[in-house]
């Protein structure tokens, strides 16, 4: 049996296949508000995005780390932040972990924009005290224009609440969504007071854009930024095998490092 999770394997197992120098999977995600209609787990997407590389690469991959610093979600049942402090160093451990046993290639597989901050910090801090290269993959930054043109067929629906996730999500779990929950309208605010809105952390003056740190509900009640209305299983499938693509290439690039 060619065993690509590690918590499957034996610690005899493991040292086997750590003897080859693979390249080590962190899947990590969040469990947050995706709008009513999408399930709150997002990180089911880095997992299945994560067993799918490793089944077609020699990569191994370890359990996903399910929480992330969501904060900005925090009004909405269901989601589970961390701090960036716990997110930092969790992953740190989890590196160094297989740093002591000679692992020198990782790549997180990044399902929550929120966990940017502490990846970043990690890779930074592991890269000058062991001189070895942390890369990510970012799923939801991953379909470029040709292919968002190609799977959309429509003005970009991307965003929170709408799309690359929600088709997804009908792909992985069709059973578990309830898009009868998704209202014919909902309301995305372009203002905040008297500034005009350009995201969850920036607003628009003079023609610059500054932080201000909002909340989901101060913007959109019902946590939907992007346009879930069109979304499908099938758009879920192209987009899933697009970013997994993009992971297999991402490993053979790691592998010459």
């Amino acid at each position: 049996m060619n065993k690509k999770a590690i918590h499957h394997m034996t610690w005899k197992e493991v040292e086997e296949e750590f003897k080859r120098n693979p390249v080590v999977l962190i899947p990590l995600g969040s469990m947050e508000e995706h709008g009513p209609h999408s399930i709150t787990g997002d990180y089911l997407a880095s997992t299945e995005v994560a067993e799918r590389i490793a089944d077609q690469t020699e990569a191994l991959y370890v359990p996903t780390v399910p929480f992330g610093n969501s904060e900005y979600f925090r009004g909405y049942p269901g989601t589970i932040s961390i701090s960036q402090n716990t997110a930092t160093l969790l992953l740190e451990d989890i590196c160094n972990s297989l740093i002591e046993h000679n692992i020198k290639r990782i790549i997180f597989v990044n399902g929550h924009a929120g966990n940017k901050s502490a990846i970043d910090v990690v890779a930074r801090k592991i890269k000058r005290e062991h001189n070895i290269t942390i890369t990510a993959m970012n799923l939801w930054q991953i379909l470029n224009q040709d292919q968002k043109n190609e799977i959309y067929q429509e003005e970009d629906p991307s965003g929170h609440g709408g799309e690359p996730l929600t088709s997804v999500m009908s792909y992985l779990h069709p059973e578990k969504m309830r898009m009868d929950l998704l209202p014919e309208k909902w309301e995305v605010k372009e203002k905040y007071h008297s500034l005009s809105l350009a995201g969850l952390n920036e607003v628009e003056l003079d023609g610059s854009k500054a932080n201000v740190f909002l909340n989901m509900e101060d913007i959109s009640e019902k946590g939907i930024l992007g346009n879930p209305t069109n979304a499908s299983a099938e758009r879920g499938e192209k987009i899933i095998n697009a970013v997994v693509d993009y992971g297999i290439k991402l490993v053979e690039q790691v592998k010459k490092l």
